[in-house]
C-alpha cells in the first residue's frame, strides 16, 4: 500500500483505515497528500465515524442525557435527536462530529443532508469520505490541490491542520 500506509497497519481500525486510504488514494492519488490527511483525520477522531467530540458527551451527561457515541448516532439516524439539535448539541454550542470531527452547522449540516438524501446512517463510512471529497472539492480547492501536489506527508498535514481543520492553535507543536 505504498510507504505512507505503513503507520496504519496495526489497531482494531485497520479494515477502516485500508478503506479510508484505498478511496483518499483513488480520489487524490498522491500517497504523501493522503498520509497527511488521514494523520489529521486519525488525531480527530482516532479513524472513528460515530465518533462524537467528547465535551459533547460530558456537557450532555451534565445536562441530564447519557449518549455514548453509539447512542447518539442511533438517535440521530432515527429522528429522536433532529437536525436542529445535531447541529447545536446545547444552546450556543458547537461539537464535532464523525471522521473529520466536523464541527460548524453548515459543515455539518452538508453531511447530515447527504446521509438522509441516501438513506444512510451518518455514520457510514461511504457516506463521510463522500462529504469529505465534496467538501474539498467544492470549498477547500487550494487543500485538495496541494494534497494532490504534495512532497511531503508534512506539507500535506500542514494545509490540512491550518486550512480545513482551522483550529485557533495551529504553532509548530500542534503541526
Amino acid at each position: 500500500y505504498g510507504i505512507s500506509f505503513l503507520f496504519l497497519m496495526k489497531g482494531e481500525n485497520f479494515m477502516i483505515d485500508k478503506q479510508v486510504w484505498d478511496y483518499l488514494l483513488d480520489k487524490i492519488n498522491n500517497e504523501y497528500g493522503v498520509a497527511g490527511l488521514m494523520g489529521n483525520i486519525y488525531a480527530e477522531s482516532g479513524m472513528i465515524t460515530n465518533r462524537v467530540e467528547i465535551l459533547c458527551l460530558t456537557r450532555l451527561a451534565q445536562a441530564g442525557q447519557k449518549w455514548t457515541d453509539a447512542t447518539y448516532t442511533a438517535a440521530i439516524d432515527s429522528g429522536k435527536i433532529s437536525k436542529a439539535t445535531f447541529l447545536n448539541p446545547l444552546p450556543g454550542k458547537q461539537y464535532g462530529y464523525g471522521l473529520c470531527q466536523w464541527t460548524s452547522p453548515g459543515r455539518k449540516a452538508g453531511l447530515y443532508d447527504l446521509a438522509k438524501s441516501k438513506g444512510k446512517s451518518i455514520a457510514d463510512i461511504n457516506i463521510q469520505l463522500e462529504w469529505l471529497l465534496t467538501e474539498l472539492t467544492n470549498s477547500y480547492p487550494t487543500v485538495l490541490r496541494t494534497l494532490k501536489n504534495a512532497k511531503s506527508i508534512k506539507e500535506a498535514s500542514d494545509i490540512v491542520l491550518t486550512k480545513f481543520e482551522s483550529p485557533a492553535n495551529v504553532g509548530s507543536y500542534v503541526k
